[in-house]
């Protein structure tokens, strides 16, 4: 299916038309916390966590971590609030683009799955600027980002999930002095139909 250009995400929820939640953590995040153990830890932000699927999989992995998931939709939040607690995972209802004092400036890490994608990429300067806010100096921004969401059903300009290039990520992230980038590897652990078509980001935020 496709969406519209400014998709009603609760509603979304509320009718069960969901096809990003696979129902389970992204695997590129599961194996980068595997294979990076005692890495994520602080205060982690996760816009757009939906259900949360993946705050779950950091708490699990990080015990001393405090992730919190954001999202617009209060269906999803509330989805996530019924749920058993893993550790010290929180929720909130709120919008990336207007984020609470409390969150500004605080966050060692943000975790991007699926949120940039999701947001009009005319708003994509907007998206950095914000996670930039989150985040402390040299706090990381770690991330999924997909290339080619497309199919014979859904082309460029018909809505989320909207594709991006590896150079528009440097563009975008680097060319503001907001961020450096450390890594882009292309992650072999990852939902079948998304093989060869994501690439897992690692940065550092600026001072």
């Amino acid at each position: 299916m496709s969406f519209s250009t400014q998709p009603n995400w609760d509603e979304q929820y509320r009718i069960g038309e969901t096809p990003w939640d696979k129902g389970e953590a992204a695997p590129p995040l599961v194996s980068w916390l595997r294979g990076h153990p005692g890495s994520m830890t602080g205060r982690i932000l996760v816009p757009g966590c939906g259900t949360g699927h993946d705050v779950r999989a950091i708490a699990a992995a990080e015990h001393e971590s405090q992730p919190i998931g954001l999202d617009l939709s209060e269906t999803a939040i509330a989805g996530c609030r019924q749920r058993p607690v893993v550790a010290a995972e929180q929720y909130c209802v709120g919008d990336l683009f207007a984020l609470p004092e409390t969150l500004r400036g605080t966050c060692d890490w943000v975790w991007e799955h699926t949120c940039f994608c999701a947001i009009d990429p005319a708003h994509r300067d907007e998206y950095v600027a914000a996670v930039a806010s989150a985040l402390k100096p040299g706090g990381h921004l770690l991330g999924v980002f997909y290339l080619d969401p497309y199919r014979d059903d859904h082309q460029p300009g018909g809505g989320p999930p909207h594709g991006c290039t590896i150079e528009d990520i440097h563009d975008r992230f680097t060319g503001g002095g907001q961020f450096t980038i450390e890594s882009v590897t292309t992650p072999e652990a990852c939902f079948p139909e998304r093989l060869g078509r994501e690439v897992l980001v690692t940065m550092v935020k600026l001072a």
